[in-house]
């Protein structure tokens, strides 16, 4: 089905839903008003307003409005509710013109006529009068006045006093107060093409005008602060118990799992409530907990029908359910179901287009959103078992407010002691916490969402809470990588990384990414500096499933021979188109400059003898190797909790064994600067790029460095101006500060026409040796560190961001929160050192590299 909202020329918002096909048709009006917006002797209003409106207009006069639309075998009704009315038309779908006419004839021109005003009192009074015979209409009406507060608190059918003396003036007042344009969507539905199209309809519903007025603003839901404890005797031989707990606004980041709580407890035969109290002891006739949402706010209900001498026994039975629950949890089959019977639903409502036009009118009237149904079901499957456990918690520790209707002759006294009794077993178990079985685990003292603990000695698990989005990033970091290939190894990691997610043992490559690609989920590996290893970007609503991708992907790749050729042609071709790329060979040979004889200096792909030379059975040897022995780091960044996401690690890397974690020692080098190397190269642009070696990256220069990178890294920038807007010899201009565990370079990289090699280089120099000479002035100093402060807070946002700000450091021995301190230590640098250190920086001998045509020096 598709829809379409518009608004028309007569100002009414217009939802078309259109069903090729369909022999049935739907029209409705939903207003945002109801018996919430009531004050005093408004009470029922909205109600009574439902019954006038069916009256007749002077077109229709009477029951002709019924009348019409029951000769075409249409049926015609209304529902008020707090919130919200709603009129619909029910039809054949080819009458589904004449059906919009009398539907908006009959909310745009209602007569409101004390002839019929009268009577209908009395017909309203009736039903009113029903609803105090009604046990559960009367029982509801008991929970009103005893827990809700506000415009909530009163029947919607309001009371005798106010039933009995409504006037034509408080329903023509209260009608264009609410029943507005501002607070109006009228719903098509059907198969519209069939009957015209859009605009055909369009046209009959913009015959029709609703008094213009402003928009409803709805009381906040809230029940009252206190916990209380109500009883009432009816005529009926069944007692019925209902517990009402405030509950969140369902735009609120806990209302899906809150909702989904009760549910587990209390939705269908099979829920916990259910076999405790009605199965198995026969306590209760019937259980059941549920979760209303009102416009702003939400109410959780669990209801018990039982004989009324049970009561002590069916209480304590509910009091040891919910206990087990709060110390135990759910499991995820229990949130599997109860999520899919929900999706399930509404799944089925789409069968009918009635239910589907409903369910949408709803969501505008309710909240203002067509689609906030769909968008609750998005989150309501993204919610984790963590999330559910500490919603029941969360629950219970709210006022708790009891209302139990009994059959007359009860000793209420006794009841009301039962009901102290359950309210207090009920509110001690929000005291309950569960006690964290894990061990060792360190929190970061600057960002309270990571934690730091083994998985087994050798192995660290990372994890950082993001509960804003249902998603998640896994990284799997082994030490290894280019610092520990040799001449002859060299490029092993970049091929290992190659075939990793070629496929594990039990799920061939192609199976594995059609999986992964059914739940739009990527998986890849990497390789670095001084590490390799996997990266899992999913949605959380699969990160059971993908974790078994994952952790079988490190543990038990397969390696298939045919990859291990594939990506060997690859990596050949790269190799081979990297001799035509100026960029690359202006980096690759002042890396070897930089780096001399560490092995940083080499090429990560490797090169085409050593390439060639790999085969399966040293890449297998190295992975194993890798994965017995060395130092792993796991990084989990998402929204399941920390005590979720270790127990299921901890499971899904079981086979994984504890290894040391050693100290790791650095390589040692002497750069080999040089001062100009020209590399002949026949292109338009030349390349350069002018650099210092630097060490590790715990040397002290590395923060004077990144101050004078983002001094000169912007478009406002001395470089920028300077070299590009105002002596026009580049495009491209930036400093380049390249930092690694074993060492690391800073320099100007520069694309230059190849007639400005000399002017650019000489540009280069001067800013290089001004800044070694004079420093930043007070002011940029203090600028750029305040630009520093804000990239930070600008550039760290996805969970892939903050995986990669605590995974490095923690793999390589630092601290946990090293990001964070290295940050500190940049703003509480002082002026004169900061030149001091720039000025030592900036004194080493330059290797400069020049890749481009040839050019007068």
């Amino acid at each position: 089905m598709q829809h379409q909202l518009k608004t028309l020329n007569n100002k009414l918002k217009t939802l078309f839903i259109n069903m090729p096909g369909s022999t049935s048709a739907s029209a409705q009006i939903w207003f945002r008003a109801g018996s919430a917006l009531e004050t005093g002797k408004d009470h029922g209003i909205a109600h009574f307003l439902e019954h006038m409106f069916f009256k007749g207009t002077p077109q229709r006069p009477g029951a002709m409005i019924a009348h019409d639309v029951e000769s075409f075998g249409g049926e015609i009704n209304a529902f008020t509710s707090f919130d919200y009315t709603c009129y619909y038309i029910n039809c054949p779908n080819p009458k589904l013109d004449n059906t919009i006419k009398i539907l908006m004839d009959m909310v745009s021109n209602p007569m409101f006529k004390q002839e019929d005003l009268e009577p209908e009192r009395d017909v309203v009074f009736e039903e009113f009068r029903r609803s105090i015979d009604s046990p559960n209409q009367y029982a509801f009406s008991q929970i009103q006045k005893n827990s809700f507060t506000g415009g909530y608190s009163h029947q919607i059918l309001g009371e005798e006093e106010t039933i009995k003396n409504f006037s034509q003036e408080q329903l023509k007042d209260f009608r264009k107060k609410f029943y507005n344009l501002t607070n109006s969507m009228l719903v098509i539905a059907g198969d519209i093409d069939h009957v015209g199209g859009q605009e055909k309809i369009s046209k009959i519903v913009e015959e029709f005008k609703l008094p213009e007025g402003p928009a409803s603003s709805f009381p906040k839901f809230e029940l009252a602060k206190k916990s209380t404890i109500e009883v009432h005797e009816k005529d009926t031989r069944i007692a019925t118990l209902t517990v009402t707990i405030q509950a969140p606004n369902i735009a609120d980041p806990k209302s899906p799992a809150e909702d989904l709580v009760m549910n587990c407890l209390g939705h269908g035969e099979s829920s916990r409530l259910y076999r405790n109290v009605v199965v198995d002891k026969s306590y209760a006739n019937s259980s059941s907990c549920s979760t209303m949402f009102m416009t702003d706010g939400g109410v959780h209900f669990m209801r018990l029908s039982l004989p009324v001498e049970n009561i002590t026994k069916a209480c304590d039975k509910v009091v040891k359910t919910f206990q087990e629950a709060v110390t135990k949890g759910f499991d995820e089959k229990e949130l599997r179901k109860i999520k899919n019977q929900y999706i399930a639903s509404k799944v089925y409502d789409m069968e009918s287009l009635e239910s589907y036009a409903f369910s949408l009118g709803h969501g505008h009237a309710q909240f203002g959103d067509i689609g906030s149904e769909e968008e609750f079901i998005r989150r309501m499957k993204a919610v984790t078992k963590s999330q559910v456990d500490k919603a029941l918690s969360d629950i219970l520790s709210r006022p708790l407010h009891f209302s139990l209707q009994v059959p007359k002759g009860s000793d209420l006294k006794k009841c009301t002691k039962e009901l102290e009794k359950f309210q207090q077993g009920l509110s001690k178990l929000s005291k309950i916490t569960t006690v964290s079985k894990i061990k060792g685990v360190k929190t970061s003292k600057y960002d309270q969402q990571v934690r730091l603990v083994d998985l087994v000695p050798g192995v660290k698990l990372v994890h950082r809470l993001n509960p804003m989005n249902p998603t998640f990033v896994m990284h799997a970091y082994i030490r290894g990588g280019l610092a520990e290939e040799n001449a002859k190894t060299n490029g092993s990691y970049h091929m290992l990384a190659g075939l990793l997610t070629k496929g594990y043992k039990g799920i061939k490559y192609e199976d594995l990414k059609d999986e992964l690609e059914d739940m739009s989920a990527s998986l890849s590996a990497f390789s670095g500096k001084n590490a390799y290893g996997l990266t899992l970007h999913g949605q959380s609503e699969h990160f059971t499933t993908l974790l078994t991708h994952f952790s079988q992907t490190l543990l038990n790749p397969t390696l298939p021979p045919k990859f291990l050729a594939h990506e060997k042609k690859i990596a050949l071709r790269h190799l081979d188109n990297q001799k035509e790329d100026p960029i690359k060979v202006c980096f690759q040979t002042a890396s070897k400059f930089l780096f001399n004889t560490h092995p940083y200096s080499m090429n990560a792909l490797g090169d085409p003898k050593t390439v060639k030379s790999f085969k399966v059975e040293d890449m297998k040897r190295l992975h194993n190797k890798s994965i017995k022995n060395k130092e792993m780091l796991i990084t989990y960044c998402g929204d399941q909790s920390f005590e979720e996401v270790y127990e299921k690690f901890q499971e899904a890397f079981k086979p994984l064994k504890a290894r040391a974690w050693k100290k790791h020692t650095p390589k040692k080098y002497t750069p080999k600067p040089s001062e100009l190397t020209y590399i002949p190269f026949e292109r338009e642009q030349t390349q350069i790029f002018t650099a210092i070696a630097c060490g590790g990256m715990d040397e002290a220069e590395h923060n004077a460095l990144k101050i004078i990178s983002a001094h000169l890294g912007g478009q406002s920038s001395e470089l920028f101006v300077e070299v590009r807007d105002r002596q026009g010899l580049c495009y491209t201009a930036q400093p380049i500060h390249f930092t690694a565990l074993e060492g690391g370079y800073w320099g100007i990289y520069m694309a230059s026409g190849h007639d400005k090699v000399t002017a650019a280089i000489a540009a280069i120099r001067a800013i290089i040796e001004r800044l070694r000479d004079e420093g930043l002035s007070f002011d940029d100093f203090n600028r750029v560190k305040e630009m520093i402060k804000g990239q930070a807070q600008i550039n760290v946002q996805t969970n892939e961001d903050w995986a990669g700000v605590y995974s490095v450091p923690v793999l390589q021995g630092r601290d946990l929160d090293w990001y964070h301190k290295n940050l500190i230590a940049i703003d509480s640098i002082n002026f004169e050192d900061f030149n001091k250190k720039l000025k030592k920086a900036f004194s080493k001998k330059w290797s400069t590299v020049v890749v481009g045509r040839e050019y007068e020096s």
